[in-house]
């Protein structure tokens, strides 16, 4: 560590300054305060040890100084005496006290806080930098979308993100966000599918105090949150009809009516909807309203499934390594080629989502500097159509249900709450024959 030493006993200088660098620490020293502070105009410091009494100046009345000039950590040399002016002095912004005469452990202690401090910040502020919005994107499918979502967003237009569960595409949103004009303002993401039925209505548009039992306070909804900024509505196939027509009024009229109030308040949002829905077949079947799919899809963004781009896994993947090996303060890992063809080969049905889960198990896990391979046994998502899981689950009840009943079609219609003709029914539907 580079260190900076204050102090007007020109013997103590130069004994701590033998003990420092025997620790193997670069040391200047200064033996009044105009000179430190000098010299902290054009050099920096890891660590300053500074003399309470200097001058005739209380240090309290220079750390204000110090401070105007840079962050690093300030330790007070002080005398037994002076031990409460030192705890002042903690109060004001140094970092700790050291007592003389100098104890050379209780010294080294202090540095080594300080050391294991600063990298700690330092791996804090790379994490925050890693983890926030950072897209890794190799392949040209991705590249496009993003170089497409650069041009869009500084203008206030409605887009829809579709794609698998997993993909990213709040991600992509939050880029949107982030490149638009309203990117110091809030960006407010609403998972339509988690919010129950009956609080999406108060969430989403806010309540007046007294609007219905229990309200005994004024709410501001979502969308009034996102004032000036951007509202994500994520899984927006799952918002109900009656909330899609107030939605649309937002969409058009810029304005929101909280419940129990009479009079619509303005709001200037800008909406991001995504989905993993095929919201044209929602459309045919009643569920999801035409005019607002519409309105929402003035910019279209389909995000494909990780195995459609798997020139972005690796990446992908050395990307986590680096977020879960500074989180979990591990040494960063790296991977085998077995472990990247594993990567690569794999059909990655919970995309991106399930490649982050991956990799942080495989940090955790590893022993030693290389990944070299990857169990996917409890990641792997099996989930078929609702229509031939049905079938599935219908036939193999059926058949469990004849065994048990010996093939008797009365008892097996009473189990079942069934009728005998029901029964009969998914009998030659699905060609059961009795052994």
């Amino acid at each position: 560590m580079n260190i900076l030493v204050v102090d007007d006993d020109i013997e103590f200088l130069k004994l701590i300054s033998v003990m420092l660098k025997k620790l193997g620490h670069k040391v200047i020293t200064k033996s009044n305060y105009q000179e430190a502070l000098d010299i902290l105009t054009y050099q920096s410091f890891d660590l300053i040890l500074l003399d309470q009494y200097l001058d005739n100046v209380n240090g309290i009345e220079v750390i204000n100084k110090i401070k105007n000039l840079t962050d690093t950590p300030i330790v007070i040399i002080t005398a037994y005496g002076d031990i409460h002016d030192a705890i002042e002095s903690i109060k004001k912004g140094a970092f700790h006290y050291i007592l003389k005469p100098i104890n050379i452990d209780e010294l080294k202690t202090i540095i080594d806080k300080i050391y294991h401090l600063k990298n700690l910040n330092a791996q804090i502020e790379e994490l925050k930098k890693l983890s926030d919005l950072h897209i890794v994107a190799k392949s040209k499918k991705m590249i496009d979308i993003l170089e497409q979502a650069r041009k869009i967003a500084p203008f206030d237009i409605t887009v829809l993100i579709t794609g698998e569960t997993g993909t990213g595409k709040e991600i992509l949103a939050r880029y949107i966000h982030q490149k638009s004009k309203r990117n110091n303002n809030p960006f407010i993401p609403v998972n339509c599918g988690a919010i129950p039925r009956d609080l999406l209505e108060s969430e989403l548009f806010g309540y007046e105090k007294g609007a219905f039992t229990g309200a005994d306070r004024k709410k501001k909804g979502l969308i009034e949150e996102a004032d000036g900024g951007t509202l994500f509505l994520d899984e927006i196939g799952e918002l109900p009809i009656d909330l899609q027509v107030k939605l649309l009024r937002v969409l058009e009229e810029g304005e929101i009516r909280p419940l129990g109030s009479v009079k619509p308040k303005k709001v200037d949002v800008r909406f991001i909807a995504a989905t993993n829905k095929d919201l044209k077949k929602l459309i045919k079947e009643g569920k999801f309203r035409e005019d607002l799919f519409y309105r929402l899809n003035a910019v279209h963004f389909y995000v494909p499934p990780l195995r459609e781009r798997k020139e972005d896994i690796i990446p992908l993947a050395m990307f986590f390594i680096k977020v879960f090996s500074i989180k979990y303060a591990v040494e960063e890992k790296v991977l085998s080629k077995k472990a990247k063809d594993q990567l690569l080969n794999y059909h990655w049905p919970g995309n991106i989502r399930e490649l982050k889960h991956v990799i942080e198990k495989a940090i955790i896990t590893a022993k030693g500097k290389v990944i070299d391979g990857f169990s996917f046994e409890e990641n792997q998502i099996n989930i078929k159509p609702f229509k031939e899981a049905k079938m599935e689950f219908e036939k193999n009840y059926i058949e469990n249900l004849l065994k048990y009943t010996n093939w008797n079609i009365s008892k097996a219609s009473k189990i079942a709450k069934k009728t005998r003709a029901e029964i009969y029914r998914l009998i030659q539907k699905y060609n059961i024959k009795r052994d």
